[in-house]
């Protein structure tokens, strides 16, 4: 087998490569740097940069069984400006396109595309001290022209760029991440570091739906779409359990054996990220993996206990 990752030297792009390293699959990593893909994978996998995909002959392309697209400037890295919220849409659109557009011709013989895409195309809801907002799931009605904040209309742009690829018979894939959880990078590493120092306590309300997946279970589902072919269009990338952003704290501190008693204010967070800190620590959505349910995909992760547990 041969595959064909973009953005493959981003934080699950990583991880995915050496997954599939290890099943023995032939990789080609797709980037704008060549000299960062050898830094992290040396000789392991094939480099490519863009301009040798745009110019790679269609029966090149053929060659590969999948294409996963994992290319996006990071969402939490800096405070959105105009220009950091135009580099975060344009990474995911323009590189979309750009892998769309390049399989068109093949039509129903091209490679499978696994297009990432994010819980965020729901649109944020608004919290609830009571309980949890109500779970969407892949049947829920989206509007995608519809644009009610900066998260819905990156996600729903994004799967709007699938759409002339679905058009032409290719096998396509919209994986909705939630939060990815993971032993060293990304959100986890970041909430569980001043809960070690003992400064660590809840975002905001601590109301905010929090809707995740371990890592593990995210390579898992990975496998499980490239096996089970007759699953296509949008997949729900989240575990079978929704926290709050509090929940979530508290786990992490009774695993730290730490405190978590200093909050910090709603106030403090707009003030400190704006509009960033507004729609991704202090909001959420409650989301549910119906479809991978349904087809009895198992999480080894089901639970944010068990997946805390494993990871910090």
């Amino acid at each position: 087998m041969q595959r064909l990752i973009a953005g493959g030297t981003g934080l699950v792009g990583q991880y995915l490569v050496k997954h599939w390293l290890n099943q023995k699959i032939n990789i080609t990593v797709l980037g704008r740097d060549k000299h960062k893909i050898s830094h992290c994978f040396g000789t392991s996998v094939n480099i490519m940069d863009w301009d040798d995909f745009e110019r790679l002959p269609n029966h090149d392309l053929k060659s590969f069984d999948s294409i996963v697209n994992l290319c996006g400037t990071n969402i939490g890295e800096k405070r959105w400006s105009s220009k950091r919220k135009q580099l975060i849409f344009d990474s995911r659109i323009k590189t979309t396109q750009t892998i769309v557009d390049k399989m068109i011709p093949l039509a129903d013989q091209a490679p499978k595309l696994f297009n990432t895409s994010a819980i965020g195309v729901y649109g944020l809801q608004p919290t609830n001290h009571q309980h949890l907002p109500a779970a969407f799931d892949e049947d829920s009605q989206i509007d995608f022209h519809a644009r009610p904040d900066f998260l819905a209309t990156v996600a729903r742009a994004w799967e709007l760029a699938t759409a002339p690829a679905k058009a032409h018979g290719i096998h396509v894939n919209n994986m909705r991440f939630g939060v990815v959880l993971t032993p060293q990078g990304g959100a986890l590493e970041k909430l569980a570091l001043p809960i070690k120092l003992g400064f660590g306590g809840k975002i905001g309300s601590g109301d905010q739906a929090f809707s995740w997946i371990h890592i593990k279970d995210l390579l898992n589902i990975f496998d499980f779409l490239h096996q089970h072919t007759e699953l296509h269009g949008v997949i729900n990338c989240v575990a079978p359990e929704c926290v709050t952003q509090l929940h979530l704290v508290n786990t992490i501190a009774k695993k730290l054996h730490r405190p978590a008693l200093m909050p910090l204010p709603s106030f403090m967070v707009k003030l400190m990220f704006g509009e960033m800190g507004d729609e991704l620590l202090l909001r959420g959505q409650h989301v549910y993996p119906k479809r991978l349910l349904e087809n009895n995909f198992h999480f080894e992760f089901a639970t944010i206990e068990k997946a805390v547990g494993d990871l910090v």
